[in-house]
């Protein structure tokens, strides 16, 4: 089994210079929990969660505030042709819910695995025993 099994192909991103807010209502409209965030060049260079966007709602309020300022970074990256269970591994050792998906280090993301992926990997193998 591996990433490219399980993870979301292009996922949704934003670029670090946005808005939380506009990043909170992207989540929102698209059930999200992670939003990889972008460079000018579509690199990845950070990771939004919803927590990150309520803890900046209770912060920053109404004031405006860039997706750069409340995001994670730097980020874990994995290869789509990795082994699920590296992957596993990895979000379990850096306690992260996500990973984007990269050919060539981050600087094009291809896809996003992230904990709920992983349970239905979960859920494929316990179906088949």
């Amino acid at each position: 089994m591996h990433v490219s099994d399980y993870m979301t192909a292009t996922p949704i991103t934003i670029q670090t210079s946005a808005d939380y807010q506009e990043a909170f209502q992207i989540m929102e409209e698209r059930d999200l929990h992670h939003l990889p965030v972008v460079d000018a060049e579509g690199a990845v260079i950070g990771i939004l969660t919803r927590r990150d966007l309520q803890l900046a709602a209770r912060c920053f309020k109404e004031a405006p505030a860039e997706v750069g300022e409340v995001m994670h970074s730097p980020v874990t990256t994995i290869t789509p042709d990795a082994d699920l269970a590296a992957a596993v591994e990895r979000m379990r050792h850096d306690r992260i819910g996500c990973l984007p998906v990269s050919t060539d280090g981050g600087r094009d993301i291809v896809g996003i695995i992230t904990e709920t992926d992983l349970l239905r990997a979960l859920a494929t193998l316990l179906a088949q025993s």
